[in-house]
């Protein structure tokens, strides 16, 4: 968005988007921690105004817990759950869909009422539109993800989870690159444009990244070689890549995901490390572009970290670290946009377009 048109925006736009992201913010983390408690399948049905109440009575409880016993997880993961440890499980779910009602309403009412106010530039409009539709999908596909494990087999798929995962950081990523059209940048020079296109193929690793976090997740491959930086006592352990066809392995054998996913981890940090090195020796970055550079190298390296930490302690941290590295990696997203951003076309550029 041009300088013209972010200071025609008002004020309470900017605060919109900052309440959109930081609401999903929050919706991750409930997100992460109702996977990891086991507690996304206890509420077995989907009713997206009625279940806005949850159980009020003993009578409630007990109707809501019998539909839960009817279904496979209680069958086989949880038979003899009591009441008390339902109504934990059954808490963060009731929670995690509760946020996304509420993120869907943020998303929405607010558009509204600037679109009806005349508020909103051409740009926004169709930005807005699409923050709007993707939360839409965003819950849509939350119920998908959880149909999936209402089955015989009671996990949910890692392939829908994975694309739950990637929705909350769509919705987020707009809401942040409109925040970031707001904002006045200082200008850009010729030289440092060359980086632009670099950074853009470390933000695609980083989302495909991203995505084999949710594959490790969903199926529970962390928990397979809890070593680093080998798997056990070799780099490349025989029990790898033994699906046919071959490809199948790059998506469903739990051990050769793990394997994916901790060297494209490896290979992200240290591509951004070498990035950022050339950036500041070339000496074109400006001050906003530094300081956005030296925020995403502190982020790649905690979340490099965060990652190796949490596949050695996952054991007995099996919450909090994982719900921080997934926390940190949509904060590592969000330092990439602002890079990016960042890196956008210099004022000759901008001549020439015109």
């Amino acid at each position: 968005m041009s300088g013209i048109d972010s200071m025609k925006t008002p004020r309470a736009v900017l605060i919109w988007l900052r309440c959109v992201c930081l609401s999903v913010v929050v919706i991750l983390v409930v997100g992460g921690i109702t996977r990891l408690t086991g507690s996304g399948l206890s509420m077995v049905d989907w009713r997206p105004v009625m279940g806005v109440l949850p159980p009020l009575s003993q009578t409630e409880w007990e109707e809501v817990f019998d539909q839960y016993k009817a279904f496979p997880e209680y069958q086989k993961v949880n038979s003899g759950m009591n009441m008390e440890d339902f109504k934990f499980i059954f808490f963060w779910e009731y929670l995690h869909r509760i946020l996304g009602r509420f993120v869907g309403l943020l998303c929405l009412l607010p558009y509204l009422w600037f679109l009806w106010r005349g508020k909103l530039s051409k740009s926004m409009i169709s930005k807005g539109l699409c923050l709007v539709l993707l939360v839409g999908a965003q819950g849509l596909m939350g119920w998908y993800m959880v149909k999936s494990g209402l089955v015989q087999n009671p996990e949910v798929s890692h392939f829908r989870l994975a694309a739950h995962l990637g929705l909350a950081f769509a919705v987020f990523g707009l809401a942040w690159w409109m925040m970031l059209g707001l904002s006045e940048n200082e200008s850009v020079g010729d030289d440092s444009l060359r980086f632009r296109s670099i950074a853009i193929g470390l933000l695609i690793l980083l989302c495909l990244q991203v995505t084999y976090g949710a594959f490790t997740s969903g199926m529970k491959a962390g928990y397979g070689y809890n070593t680093y930086p080998k798997m056990g006592d070799d780099w490349v352990p025989e029990a790898l890549f033994g699906l046919s066809p071959f490809w199948q392995n790059l998506v469903s054998d739990k051990f050769s995901v793990q394997f994916i996913h901790r060297w494209l981890g490896t290979v992200l940090t240290l591509s951004t490390i070498c990035m950022g090195w050339f950036a500041i020796r070339s000496g074109s970055m400006n001050g906003l572009q530094t300081r956005r550079l030296y925020c995403l190298l502190a982020l790649v390296l905690t979340q490099f970290s965060l990652g190796v930490f949490t596949l050695l302690f996952l054991v007995n941290v099996p919450v909090l670290l994982p719900v921080v590295h997934q926390l940190v990696a949509l904060f590592l997203f969000a330092a990439f946009l602002a890079f990016v951003h960042s890196l956008g076309k210099s004022p000759t550029s901008v001549s020439r377009l015109a």
